[in-house]
């Protein structure tokens, strides 16, 4: 059984969340998607709470309302949560892959979230980090992906992939609202994409080191720059356009 207190501490603290070897899911439609494919840790309910049925065919923990609301900060909660077993990803895969997503420094885990539902909604297979990213399994991206995190092939940090970057034969495109090149202008074909955040752009020198290819996405001049979720989205709606039926 995990201990309470774990499960505060996960709620609390990045540092934590990247120590530990699980993942809480507050969702229910979420949880019930992910039963069948990630071994369950632990069910939580709140004392006294209509459940959906489905949590009739497991132990759950029986916890206060309150405690749930305040733990996860959220003023009206379904009144379940789901303790899982964090993914694990096989390194092979992200050589193997035809699509991957590097990203550099996004640090709001909705924007995460966010990116994370559109690499799945796109087809892109691989996710990678630098060290001042987000943590994916931030409860706020966890929820902002609804639930999507759990699709995603291969979540990778710097030290997993900086030797593939810089050996790929898949070109480096770089989001870059001052590129000449255009998106629209480049065919689908297996790729790396490469975001920064709004504010700062590409900081990783490792990313910088090799060969890139800067890409804009056209706007109105009533707009400066679009954010690094939709920038993402768009892009890998575009570039992922015909290569995953």
């Amino acid at each position: 059984m995990i201990p309470i207190r774990d499960i505060e501490r996960w709620h609390e603290s990045a540092h934590y969340r990247k120590k530990s070897d699980w993942v809480c899911i507050d969702q229910p439609k979420v949880i019930k998607e992910w039963l069948p494919k990630h071994a369950l840790g632990q069910l939580l309910c709140a004392e006294g709470r209509e459940l959906p049925d489905w949590t009739s065919g497991y132990e759950c923990v029986q916890v206060s309302y309150d405690w749930l609301v305040g733990v996860t900060k959220k003023p009206s909660h379904p009144g379940v949560m789901a303790v899982f077993e964090r993914p694990a990803y096989n390194v092979s895969n992200l050589m193997r892959c035809q699509s991957a997503l590097v990203l550099d420094g996004i640090q709001d885990p909705g924007n995460m979230g966010t990116i994370v539902r559109s690499m799945v909604a796109f087809g892109c297979q691989s996710l990678c980090l630098t060290s001042d990213c987000v943590d994916p399994f931030h409860p706020k991206a966890v929820g902002a992906s609804s639930g999507a995190i759990g699709h995603i092939q291969g979540i990778y940090y710097e030290h997993h992939w900086k030797e593939w970057l810089s050996s790929t034969a898949m070109p480096v495109y770089v989001l870059d609202p001052l590129a000449c090149q255009s998106i629209w202008d480049v065919a689908p074909k297996p790729y790396v994409l490469v975001c920064g955040s709004e504010g700062r752009g590409i900081q990783s020198s490792l990313i910088s080191s090799v060969s890139i290819t800067p890409l804009s996405i056209p706007t109105s001049d009533h707009v400066e720059s679009l954010n690094a979720a939709m920038s993402v989205s768009i892009a890998l709606n575009k570039l992922s356009r015909g290569m995953h039926k």
